[in-house]
């Protein structure tokens, strides 16, 4: 029934489950795989994954609380992204890190910087290596690390309840980026700073100085 998403959906980890199916489905809806008005249908879905229907039901539970698929009398269908959706994901998440990072400043140690730094490395290897999808896996490693910080539940579930989106975003956003690279992107050459990490305790402004900036500079990579 979903041979356009065959690619991306494919038998999983049992232990998993739930979580695994939800993102497996939203990269398919994000890349296109699922049109919007796409019936997702329960019993074919399970089918395709190999699990029991339990772990349909809380995929798709998680995808509607995204916006990305809609429950109808007849049941659930997709509904993707609109160019206003994405507009208000990225401006949440604009107003959003900049309160982690404010909270966050103040409370990061030296082993917190350690592996910072030790994720943006990870960040500009697979930016080097065309792996897209590491790339944003490490990156969204990268961002919630402040969110885990900040000290602040609301915030920090808030940012958990569209991680799953984002991280589909930048994978895609980045092979786009690359793709188009040879045709005009911008081509400076990165240079990592994670070797100018602080050795005293972090400071206001050191986080945006040595651990921020570098991951542009992983990103710039991912138009090459």
């Amino acid at each position: 029934m979903y041979e356009q998403a065959k690619s991306t959906i494919r038998a999983i980890d049992q232990s998993k489950l739930g979580e695994e199916v939800a993102q497996m489905l939203r990269r398919a809806i994000l890349a296109g795989e699922l049109e919007p008005g796409t019936h997702l249908v329960e019993s074919s879905l399970s089918t395709d994954f190999g699990v029991s229907r339990g772990p349909i039901r809380d995929a798709l539970r998680e995808l509607e609380s995204e916006g990305l698929v809609e429950a109808r009398r007849r049941g659930v269908f997709v509904t993707g992204l609109t160019r206003d959706d994405v507009w208000e994901l990225y401006t949440l998440r604009a107003a959003i890190d900049v309160v982690a990072l404010d909270l966050a400043a103040a409370q990061f140690t030296l082993e917190d910087f350690t592996r910072l730094r030790r994720l943006v490395e990870v960040m500009e290897r697979a930016a080097d290596d065309g792996r897209m999808a590491d790339f944003a896996e490490a990156d969204i490693r990268f961002h919630s690390a402040f969110y885990e910080r900040a000290g602040h539940r609301r915030l920090l579930r808030v940012w958990q309840s569209f991680v799953g989106t984002f991280q589909v975003l930048i994978e895609l956003g980045s092979r786009a980026r690359r793709r188009g690279g040879a045709q005009g992107a911008a081509r400076q050459e990165p240079r990592s700073r994670a070797r100018d990490l602080p050795a005293a305790a972090p400071r206001e402004g050191a986080l945006d100085r040595n651990i921020v900036a570098p991951v542009g500079s992983a990103r710039s990579r991912t138009c090459r």
